[in-house]
């Protein structure tokens, strides 16, 4: 488990797997939603840790994947579960 740290810090680091931050702020946001509807999260967690933290840490831990399948469509699938981004969102 990652020891604490800023969430300016843990977004840099999550950087490093993400190849956008608009990507990134997608990513973040549809998982905290996964998360708060009682998706199980893939990282040890404490129970002081908010689900953003949570979040950054499965990122940066691998353990949380994507693929980017927008090319034309607006489509960002997780492996745990489909979510779409689209102009709605």
């Amino acid at each position: 488990m990652l020891e604490q740290a800023s969430y300016d810090e843990l977004f840099e680091r999550a950087s490093d797997q993400v190849e956008n931050r608009f990507l990134m702020s997608i990513l973040l946001a549809k998982r905290v939603n996964q998360l708060r509807n009682g998706a199980e999260p893939l990282v040890e967690t404490k129970k002081t840790d908010s689900k953003e933290e949570v979040v950054f840490r499965e990122i940066i831990e691998g353990k949380l994947e994507w693929t980017d399948t927008r090319n034309d469509s607006e489509e960002v699938l997780l492996d745990e579960n489909s979510i779409e981004l689209n102009s709605e969102d």
